[in-house]
């Protein structure tokens, strides 16, 4: 049964980390062509924040339940170097390193996560965690 939470935190997490990746590289287009937008949701600083919690409690959950089961502690560890990118770039990356460090920063870390989360999934169905 932890399994199935386990694969679904996982996707979910990978979803969430494609949504930033998508946000980051979407939003510029759009707001050249379509300059209302820069005042819009999708440039507000809550809109990365909001998405962090969720990328943050998904990935935690999902990748420690399935490292505690694989014991493939690396791709605990190197999700959380993934968060924690995630996390400077939308709490402090604007001011810091200006837009377009903010969005390097964000799309890095937004990697780094989805790639944590599909081995996490490949360990688990090489072990008998999921089953």
């Amino acid at each position: 049964m932890l399994g199935n939470y386990q694969l679904a935190g996982d996707r979910v997490s990978i979803g969430l980390a494609v949504m930033c990746l998508a946000h980051c590289l979407v939003l510029p287009i759009a707001i050249t062509l379509l300059p209302f937008l820069a005042t819009s949701f999708l440039k507000e600083e809550a809109f990365h924040q909001v998405l962090l919690v969720g990328v943050l409690l998904t990935s935690i959950l999902a990748l420690y339940s399935g490292c505690k089961a694989h014991k493939q502690w690396r791709i605990f560890t190197t999700g959380i170097v993934g968060l924690f990118t995630l996390s400077v770039a939308a709490l402090f990356g604007h001011d810091l390193i200006g837009d377009y460090g903010e969005t390097i920063l964000t799309m890095i870390g937004s990697l780094i996560v989805a790639y944590c989360h599909i081995n996490n999934i490949r360990a688990c169905r090489n072990t008998v965690c999921c089953d």
